[in-house]
């Protein structure tokens, strides 16, 4: 299996931010062993989905959220060394 860091962007979160709903995308990065990048994609999107910070999201299920990765590239055993945690959220109703 290859190492691959896999760059997503989740879009249409609905989640509770000081006190009201608000709809937040998000870019965060994710390093993972998978066969190819078809099957990095979908672990690094696990990955996420599994954590407790999207538990709470606020959207319908007629409006649901959506991760998809803007990049993956195939990188050396060192570069996995680095914490799969942490986001970088942005306002959608600003980038609208």
């Amino acid at each position: 299996m290859a190492e691959w860091r896999v760059l997503l962007n989740g879009r249409n979160f609905l989640l509770q931010t000081d006190g009201e709903p608000k709809r937040l995308g998000f870019y965060t990065t994710r390093f993972v062993e998978a066969q190819d990048p078809e099957a990095a994609e979908l672990a690094a999107v696990q990955m996420v989905r599994k954590d407790s910070a999207f538990q709470l999201v606020l959207n319908d299920r007629s409006d649901p959220p959506m991760i998809y990765a803007e990049e993956i590239a195939e990188c050396v055993r060192s570069d996995s060394e680095y914490p799969n945690t942490g986001y970088s959220f942005y306002d959608e109703e600003d980038n609208s």
